[in-house]
């Protein structure tokens, strides 16, 4: 295989000869080296070195001289490892980067977003995959985020070098585990499969002692892990969680535990649209916020107002006693001291009417009750798209003031304990596509579980069947045009012989210690619905996020190393693969996790490691 190198501006200068490249990519690594005789030296920091239409070959960062071996060695990242060594950020004032659009599009903005769209591109290949609103994790790097973006819709990636660039393409997982699931008696190779990883992890938070945040996370045998939510929701704040061990399925010598220390675990702050007025608003609406046009969360302004109690009865009680308040402990509210009124019924409209008509009133049943607004609904169009959008996308309205709905969509859970219907209703269950299918069949991924060639249930196995469940997501932003409702409060229309002036009334008797004066009044905004929201504080999500991912990395520990000289297939990180050990009986079904290729000149070597 000729292994060329090119300058820094990737021009081609000539091939590498009698040289061994070491690589490796994926899970970790993603990097080369590649040994050549010292008097052969040939590359400069900053060269590439690559063989043409495949994704061997890197950039060189370091040399490395040998003279009493006589070697010499180029280290470098692979085109996998300059991907890793960037990051995908948030936008400016944002919480997360969201994106959206056919899978190699998407790709694309990431190439551009971290800056390297000079060595990599996007293919235009269309892949017929919609991704729609995927949050990245916060200041993730690069290859493992799309790769893990690309995961959740059945993809993977493949780096080529074409044509001096960089070609990343989106492309189906193959499962090639029901198609060739490799015998020893066929094919060498060696597996190791851990049979009791970690089960429990304790995860352990902010706070000191008894008043440390604690969440437990448990497996079954398989990795599956178990519900951790009340209620299955989704959790927006820490009375969402289960606390305890209540769900733990392992217990005694079958129970791994492990610790997880995270004393500065990150707190995740959501907002919650209020469905009604909070009882407290007047006086301490400061504790909600508000969505700004700038994309952020703001708390409400506070009124600025203070009491303080009357010991003696002041001066013009009898004139102003409606200057003074009442204080009502069951409901934390001031009032104003409420006298012996009386009313005369307005025939004309007056001249503050728009802005003052709460100081007026209506007779009803006797009883004179202070005018209420009229309120006026109005839909303002949204520019950009809400910090909310993911999560909340059914507090927005469509142009026909229909409220924003979700799109359904199909997901599959990986089922890793066998169900306890499967021999009567293994028909609801399902696979994914073989490798084979999935050339014949393009784009059919999933097909239910059918009877094996003997008209037989097919034998259960650990990690190949899925459940099928229905979901919701946001739309897709910009589709449509999308509004929120905003309701404004206006004065009613005027209606002569129907409202009434307050012209006086008498002060209540003087009680010392009943009566407040009130300085620097200031009142709350005014309540629109739709409009505030409230924190709902997190303290396990991170907790949670990190156990998941050492659980995944426990129950993928399995190693298989397969080589390429016995197989007929090459794969990719990302694809399925199985074996089976007649004697001992072991059986895995993993996911390519790293490849690690050894190539001296024109002989190759190809290692996996699975997860």
């Amino acid at each position: 295989m000729d292994l060329v190198y090119a300058d820094e501006t990737r021009k081609d200068i000539n091939v590498l000869h009698s040289y061994k490249l070491d690589m490796a990519f994926g899970k970790d690594e993603n990097d080369f080296s590649a040994d050549v005789d010292l008097h052969d030296h040939c590359c400069r920091k900053g060269y590439y070195i690559y063989a043409e239409d495949t994704e061997y070959g890197g950039i060189v960062d370091d040399i490395k001289a040998d003279t009493e071996k006589g070697e010499l060695t180029y280290k470098g990242r692979t085109w996998h490892g300059v991907l890793a060594h960037h990051v995908i950020c948030p936008p400016p004032g944002e919480d997360y980067r969201v994106v959206s659009g056919e899978a190699n599009a998407v790709i694309q903005q990431i190439i551009d977003l971290v800056g390297l769209s000079d060595l990599f591109i996007a293919s235009t290949d269309d892949t017929g995959v919609l991704i729609r609103n995927y949050q990245f994790p916060r200041y993730c790097y690069a290859y493992p985020g799309i790769l893990k973006m690309l995961k959740t819709y059945g993809l993977k990636l493949e780096l080529r070098w074409v044509n001096r660039m960089i070609v990343a393409a989106a492309l189906p997982v193959r499962d090639y585990s029901q198609d060739d699931e490799f015998d020893a008696d066929k094919v060498h190779f060696s597996v190791e499969v851990k049979g009791r990883p970690v089960n429990h992890i304790i995860c352990l938070g902010r706070g000191d002692l008894k008043n440390r945040y604690v969440v437990h996370l448990f497996t079954d045998e398989h990795g599956g892990i178990q519900p951790y939510t009340v209620n299955g929701v989704s959790p927006v704040e820490d009375s969402d969680y289960i606390l305890d061990t209540s769900m733990q399925v392992l217990f005694g010598q079958d129970e791994v535990e492990e610790v997880y220390d995270n004393s500065s675990a990150e707190i995740t702050t959501n907002y919650v649209p209020l469905a009604s007025k909070p009882a407290d608003w007047a006086l301490h609406c400061d504790n909600y916020y508000k969505f700004g046009s700038n994309g952020e969360y703001t708390a409400v302004d506070k009124p600025q107002i203070g009491y303080t109690l009357q010991k003696k009865k002041p001066y013009d009680w009898t004139e102003n006693y409606d200057d003074y308040y009442t204080y009502n402990s069951a409901s934390n509210s001031y009032s104003p001291v409420a006298g012996t009124p009386a009313y005369t019924l307005l025939s004309s409209k007056p001249g503050n009417w728009n802005t003052g008509y709460g100081q007026y009133y209506v007779l009803s049943s006797g009883v004179y009750s202070p005018v209420t607004p009229a309120s006026t609904t109005n839909y303002v169009r949204q520019t950009s798209q809400p910090d909310d959008w993911i999560h909340n996308y059914q507090e927005y309205f469509n142009e026909d003031q229909s409220r924003v709905e979700g799109i359904s969509y199909d997901a599959y859970i990986l089922q890793t304990k066998q169900p306890s219907d499967w021999d009567t209703a293994y028909g609801t269950y399902y696979r994914r596509a073989t490798a084979r299918e999935l050339e014949e069949n393009s784009g059919t991924k999933w097909y239910a579980v059918t009877l094996d060639p003997k008209g037989q249930v097919p034998r259960w196995k650990a990690r190949m069947y899925y459940s099928k469940i229905s979901r919701q997501m946001a739309p897709m932003w910009g589709e449509e045009p999308r509004y929120t409702k905003v309701q404004t409060a206006e004065a009613p229309q005027w209606s002569s012989g129907t409202y009434y002036q307050r012209v006086g009334q008498s002060a209540p008797t003087w009680q010392s210690g009943t009566y407040y004066s009130a300085s620097a009044l200031t009142a709350a905004p005014a309540w629109k619905a739709g409009m505030y929201f409230r924190a709902a504080i997190d303290h396990y999500a991170s907790m949670i996020e990190k156990a998941i991912e050492k659980f995944e990395e426990y129950y993928g520990s399995d190693d298989l190393k397969i080589s390429l000289e016995e197989t007929d297939r090459v794969y990719d990180v990302g694809d399925i693969v199985g074996a089976r050990e007649s004697v001992t009986g072991i059986t895995t079904i993993q996911e390519v996790v790293k490849k690690i290729i050894t190539i001296t000149n024109d002989d190759i070597e190809i290692k996996y490691e699975v997860g």
